[in-house]
């Protein structure tokens, strides 16, 4: 027992000192905790924003109306005496007001922004200084937050902004940034296709460019990221600017970037909207607009960011991808409550910690045996041959691994931080936004999942703008591909030259066949055909090869689009070979077959015995998971197996029957063959399992693999 004590002793020292579990541990914790500190701090000035705002507004519709000299300095003039006097009086008392407002949704977030570094920071997150250096250069020189050159207003309500806002975002930079929040920054466009919003898309181009040039048909392909594109544009559709970068939706918002709380000011109102302020305040009377007003009426109200209806509207994956996932109980246990489906303002907010690791393991101790219990400590403590050996120290980072402004891109798959949002409503479980006015209804914020916000137009504030950033900015201005762009963005053009002219070609390709195209080039169109061939009639392909789909792999090289074969399937078209395990194994199989019991295989053998008895014989290959045994027929290669993705029974096709092999094509539940780019459905996402001492063995656990459509998720 002393032996084992000092053994248990000496690894948890090893365990604890030497890899540093418990500073990486303390780390994760670290990071988790002061994340979350920082994004409800984020959130909950969020929400006080909100609620100053919405308490203006009343004080719009109530106290500013009150006349008397008892609340305000300066008393009326005499309305029947000096009218225009009166009124301008008035518009300057509403426009104060507004005005007002228009601070409180710059300052309010930034305050917001401040506090959630000071929470990072007292949980222990890493700080990183001068950390909006470069974003602090384009709000003083970038053309698109200057008046005059299309960007931003110099006044907004009469506040000038731009030094106020500079400043506050200059004082907390010379703090230290812990955490970078999510920011609506001007200058981040939406793309269509929306491919060409991610950088890894034209890499893929350049590395399909040298695959066909080298070889016709291609021994590698890439063709990913450029699928959706490839499918639903023809070759017409590459004609002239067949892009579209906006930047229309992530214009600056005239309010605070960072942490953007979406308000905007607007005047009258309709019928409907003061039969619903009536019903819900029926103990206030809202004017229905300028006409009613001694003055006019600037209200602050929700911005469109808040409407799922916008986004319904404007989105066609909206409902399915978003709304339907998230708002109505697809993943969450319950539906969202009534009150709290709307969309507007979150709080995003990611850091990092670095751990610190001084000492590392020396992997032997003694050879020829154990060491005695009496010599564990002295090895421990030994400086040479020891143990334990120090090092240098070493940092490894836990958290975000953003840094630069070419760390991320525009995309919005990256989200490792945490999230919160505010939470208000009106009585009876009524969302906010079933008013327009903003006001003081909101109690509230929450943590969230990261991805629940919609992805369109979410940022997180980088240091700058990156090389990509800089050529889709650059590209947006352009009618053709011919110009000059931006210097470091030269790769981003040369791949869509490749896409929409082609590329050239050395003439020798598979078999030693020469390309069918003019001054050895490979067109445009037939470089996109390696992709994707809108000449390929897919059902002469299934009436061909449905009933033998084992002997594409022996013709393909003959028959896959190639400068020589015009006709034939696109990468993207063809039906995808897999080689996932496990392998196909012999099995052999003997029955009795009493009364007219019909044989279990119909490639069995029937034979009488001496006696009369019916035997059934069976010699071939299953594949074998867990207690399941799935036959595959000799005659047709094929063997049902359960549809993982679709439910229902998918089949695996192989291409050779022998045992050993694991090479297959796969015909899902909808009688569809699966393609190049799409998922196996024969494959159990999820592990088997055995639960209790009675061994219940699980080995079908169907819904491991997250098929729901949208946006990408942790």
């Amino acid at each position: 027992m002393l032996l084992g004590i000092t053994i248990m002793v000496i690894l948890l020292l090893i365990i604890l000192y030497a890899f540093d579990i418990h500073n990486v541990i303390r780390a994760k914790l670290k990071v988790e905790i002061a994340s979350q500190a920082a994004s409800l701090t984020g959130a909950n000035w969020q929400m006080e924003t909100l609620n100053l705002i919405g308490d203006i507004n009343l004080l719009k519709a109530s106290a500013l109306l009150l006349e008397g000299s008892n609340n305000w300095k300066t008393p009326l003039p005499d309305k029947e005496q000096e009218p225009e006097e009166w009124n301008r009086e008035i518009q300057a008392r509403v426009d104060l007001l507004t005005e007002m407002q228009t601070r409180a949704s710059f300052i309010g977030p930034l305050i917001g922004f401040s506090a959630a570094q000071q929470a990072a920071k007292n949980n222990g997150m890493t700080r990183v200084n001068n950390a909006l250096a470069t974003y602090l250069e384009l709000l003083n020189y970038d053309n698109r937050y200057i008046e005059g050159n299309g960007g931003a207003p110099k006044y907004i309500n009469n506040y000038d902004w731009r030094e106020p806002y500079i400043n506050m975002i200059d004082r907390i930079n010379r703090a230290g940034v812990a955490v970078f929040p999510n920011a609506r920054v001007a200058g981040m466009p939406h793309t269509y296709p929306a491919a060409l919003g991610n950088p890894r898309f034209y890499t893929e181009i350049l590395k399909n460019a040298e695959a066909i040039a080298a070889h016709d048909p291609p021994d590698l392909h890439f063709w990913h990221l450029a699928n959706g594109m490839l499918r639903t544009m023809d070759d017409a559709a590459f004609k002239g600017k067949w892009w579209d970068i906006n930047y229309d939706e992530n214009k600056f918002p005239n309010e605070s970037e960072i942490f953007t709380v979406g308000v905007e000011f607007g005047g009258e109102y309709d019928e409907n909207d003061i039969l619903n302020m009536n019903n819900l305040k029926p103990d206030m009377q809202f004017y229905s607009g300028a006409g009613e007003l001694p003055a006019s009426m600037k209200w602050c109200i929700y911005d469109q960011w808040w409407y799922p209806e916008y986004y319904h509207g404007k989105y066609e994956d909206y409902d399915r991808d978003h709304y339907s996932y998230w708002f109505r109980g697809s993943v969450l246990r319950k539906e969202v409550k009534p009150q709290y489906i709307y969309e507007g303002p979150a709080a995003y907010t990611e850091g990092f910690a670095d751990v610190q690791s001084v000492i590392t393991v020396r992997p032997s101790v003694r050879q020829g045996g154990f060491m005695k219990h009496s010599d564990a400590g002295k090895a421990i403590r030994k400086r040479d041959g020891g143990i334990l050996v120090k090092k240098s120290v070493t940092s490894t980072r836990v958290g975000t691994q953003r840094g630069s402004s070419e760390d991320s891109d525009i995309t919005t798959a990256y989200r490792p931080g945490t999230m919160a949002k505010v939470l208000g409503e009106l009585r009876n479980e009524t969302p906010p936004i079933a008013i327009d006015i903003i006001l003081p209804v909101f109690k509230g914020s929450s943590p969230m999942p990261t991805y629940m916000p919609v992805p369109y137009g979410f940022q997180v504030l980088k240091m700058g703008y990156s090389d990509f950033e800089r050529f889709l900015n650059w590209l947006a201005e352009q009618n053709d591909l011919e110009g000059v762009p931006p210097v470091g963005t030269e790769k981003y053009l040369q791949a869509l030259r490749l896409l929409v002219n082609g590329v050239k070609d050395r003439s020798a390709g598979s078999g030693k066949k020469t390309a069918a195209v003019p001054g050895g080039y490979i067109s445009g169109r037939g470089f996109r055909y390696y992709g994707y061939n809108h000449r390929f009639n897919k059902s002469n392909f299934e009436k061909e090869f449905k009933d033998r789909l084992y002997d594409w792999y022996n013709v393909r090289a003959d028959r896959v689009f190639q400068q020589t074969v015009l006709t034939g399937p696109g990468w993207l078209q063809e039906p995808q070979l897999f080689a996932n395990e496990p392998f196909l194994t012999p099995y052999s199989y003997t029955k009795e077959l009493v009364g007219n019991e019909q044989p279990r295989f119909k490639e069995s053998q029937i034979i009488t015995d001496k006696y009369g008895r019916r035997i059934e014989i069976y010699e071939g290959v299953v594949v074998r998971r867990g207690n399941n045994i799935y036959h595959v027929s000799k005659t047709t290669h094929k063997v049902a197996m359960p549809d993982s993705i679709n439910g229902g029974t998918a089949y695996r096709v192989y291409v050779n029957t022998e045992p050993g092999r694991r090479h297959y094509y796969v015909i899902d539940s909808r009688n569809k063959i699966v393609l190049n780019s799409e998922m196996d459905p024969t494959i159990l996402y999820n592990n088997d399992f055995s639960s209790g001492s009675g061994g219940n063995h699980i080995i079908w656990n169907p819904g491991g693999y997250d098929a729901q459509k949208g946006p990408l998720r942790l």
